[in-house]
């Protein structure tokens, strides 16, 4: 057959045709066999690679191991097995090693290496790690710097990520963490024992220290646990977490157990404080008593749903339903307060009040009101909107009786706190209003209006008497109080106070005896303490105080009544705590032995001094005394009181309106 140029120039490159797919088949060969091998042959020169890359000395065998087990897959991925793997730890650390494995297998994707080698910022994920031993030490340093932290070891500005596993699973390992920034030192051991169907797989145990309390940690789960991986199948998981005084157990589902990622079940928590348990968890908590909470959770990356069953905080019994956004900016608590018994002081070093038993360390010495700062960061650190539904609000006295039920909103945004809808119920009557606490500033600012109705108070102050004697006083009280402070604590706010306090009692009654030792009658107590109190009817009982700079002045504080009319002029200085009060008594009646002058209330809210006005009862003292050198019995003349009975014209004159008008005139005769 003739050859056409054609045909005769594809003849001539047969040959070379021939040869170049011989060498590509060869290559493939070469390949396929290598890959077959596990290339062996590579060890030594991966070993010096990765230690120039990685400026780490990194051994895939042991110098001395006669017949070392090096078998690499590279087709779909790295796949790694290893009789040896040690990687030395950087240079300023004191660890021998950082991390050393027997009987290593690792399978690496090369997407995620490719990631990696773009964001080295990022955490490389292993897609799996197996061994029959590991030992690890790891470390970060206060600058930054963590010993899985290659290359220059340079330090972040932010912490160093971890690497993510989709499988670990070892039989035996020990771990040693010390984390400087976070103030951690942690010593685990663990172990996989894959055997039967619902037994302990995976079982870690830790104990070291965080922030200075010990940290005791010990977790199980029944099968190969992926945990340290954000993407992992929920299994079934067992931990117990002690820090200090506070212990959390938990038993459910986890894919992160490590980070406490996708979790579900059953917990309960104990401790001295919410707030220690709510560092621990990531969570800002307030300043509680001892405390234990049983109930469910589901977390899922930020976002907590918790549902608790029963919640003791001292002495207090609550429950309640609750989600927590941690993923934004500003976390967000939403939710409902629900419970059957809410005692105020089990909260109260949460607005800067003193726990039980602990007033003498919350205020300065010899001050009643307390001092302690309020913790505006942990205002500031979360948004809040959440409804409170408690039937029993103990207002920790032993004289008022509780609120029963209260129902408010609380809502905190961007520092600010405010519980308004406020709606309680108490001795028949009703107090609703709003309170607010901006913590925005360094400097809190606080306003409350609040009002009251219809509080019997007979109900209400719980003064027992012996003998079935009538209560020391009764009546209906309504009033209102808008007032506004500022400052860093519940003393320094009320120590800056201004506004207005005003309340009246109607239709009430006194005890005799108070009015009488109020104006110092000692026949009309002494012949009461015989014959037994009796009541009397107030006909008015009104007061109206004015705050300002933190010091409260009663415009009228008045209380009438058929046996005397009695009122107090002076001053209460919140800042201070400073007492300067001045009660005056008129009786309407006639008494043989009395010393109607006026009573001093001076001193401080912690020390007061009740005392008499030296002026008026000097006289009385110096004319008996003159008397006396005539008469024995003359020197009880200055002691007579004839009273001051109503004229004709007053007797028409009923209420507060005629007594509001006697006591300006009173005030300024006195």
């Amino acid at each position: 057959m003739k050859r056409t140029p054609i045909t005769l120039k594809l003849y001539q490159q047969k040959p070379f045709r021939i040869m170049a797919w011989a060498t590509l088949a060869l290559l493939v060969l070469a390949v396929g066999i290598f890959e077959l091998m596990g290339w062996p042959f590579l060890a030594k020169p991966a070993e010096q690679w990765l230690s120039k890359t990685l400026e780490r000395d990194i051994q895939l065998t042991k110098p001395d191991e006669s017949d070392p087990r090096f078998k690499l897959r590279l087709i779909g991925g790295i796949r790694l097995s290893l009789n040896h793997f040690e990687v030395d730890s950087p240079a300023w650390s004191q660890s021998p090693f950082m991390v050393r494995a027997e009987n290593v297998s690792v399978g690496l994707r090369y997407v995620d290496l490719i990631k990696w080698a773009n964001t080295p910022e990022s955490a490389l994920r292993i897609k799996s790690l197996t061994a029959t031993l590991l030992n690890g030490n790891f470390e970060r340093l206060k600058d930054g710097r963590a010993s899985w932290q290659f290359a220059k070891n340079e330090p972040d500005t932010g912490p160093a990520p971890a690497p993510e596993f989709g499988l670990l699973a070892i039989q035996k390992g020990q771990i040693t963490y010390r984390d400087e920034p976070l103030d951690l030192e942690l010593d685990a051991t663990l172990s996989l024992q894959e055997g039967e169907i619902g037994a302990d797989a995976l079982t870690v145990m830790a104990l070291g220290s965080y922030q200075g309390k010990k940290l005791d940690i010990q977790l199980k789960s029944t099968g190969v646990l992926p945990w340290v991986a954000k993407q992992g199948k929920p299994i079934p998981v067992e931990l117990n977490v002690s820090l200090g005084r506070a212990r959390l157990d938990f038993k459910g589902n986890a894919a992160d157990a490590l980070g406490m990622q996708q979790l579900s079940g059953q917990f309960a928590v104990s401790g001295s404080s919410l707030a220690a348990a709510g560092q621990a968890l990531g969570v800002t908590l307030p300043n509680t008593p001892a405390f234990r909470t049983e109930g469910n959770l589901v977390r899922d990356a930020d976002n907590w749903q918790v549902n608790i069953d029963n919640a003791t905080i001292g002495s207090s019994r609550l429950n309640g339903r609750f989600v927590y956004k941690g993923g934004k900016t500003q976390p967000l608590l939403t939710g409902e307060l629900k419970g059957p018994s809410l005692v105020l002081a089990d909260l109260g070093p949460t607005v800067g009040a003193p726990a039980e038993k602990q007033v003498a360390a919350a205020t300065s010495k010899g001050r009643v009101l307390p001092d302690k700062p309020f913790d505006l960061p942990s205002l500031r650190a979360m948004d809040a909107d959440v409804k409170i539904d408690i039937d029993n609000l103990d207002l920790g006295s032993e004289i008022l009786k509780p609120l029963r039920p209260l129902r408010a909103h609380l809502a905190v945004t961007e520092g600010v706190l405010t519980i308004s809808d406020i709606q309680a119920k108490t001795a028949k009557g009703e107090l609703a209003g709003s309170v607010q606490l901006d913590g925005r500033e360094d400097i809190a600012i606080w306003n409350v209006d609040l009002n009251w109705a219809n509080v019997q108070l007979e109900q209400w102050l719980n003064i027992p008497r012996p003998d079935n004697e009538p209560p020391y006083v009764t009546g209906t009280m309504n009033g209102a109080a808008k007032l506004s402070g500022q400052g860093r604590s519940t003393a320094e706010i009320l120590g800056s106070l201004a506004g207005n306090v005003r309340t009246q009692v109607r239709n009430g009654t006194m005890s005799h005896l108070i009015v009488e030792a109020a104006g110092l009658d000692a026949a009309e107590a002494l012949g009461v303490w015989f014959r037994g109190d009796d009541v009397l009817q107030m006909t008015c009982a009104f007061a109206d105080l004015d705050a300002n700079n933190g010091v409260l002045q009663p415009r009228v504080f008045v209380i009438d009544t058929q046996d005397s009319a009695m009122w107090v002029n002076g001053s209460i200085s919140m800042k201070t705590e400073a007492l300067n009060l001045r009660v005056v008594v008129t009786p309407k009646d006639f008494s043989p032995v009395s010393l109607r002058t006026p009573l001093l209330i001076t001193g401080t809210m912690g020390s007061p001094d009740v005392s008499l006005e030296k002026g008026p009862i000097a006289g009385k003292v110096a004319g008996a005394v003159l008397l006396s050198l005539l008469n024995p019995f003359a020197a009880l003349i200055p002691f007579v009181d004839t009273g001051a009975p109503d004229s004709a014209e007053n007797a028409n004159k009923t209420g507060c309106y005629d007594l509001a008008a006697r006591s300006k005139v009173q005030r300024e005769k006195n």
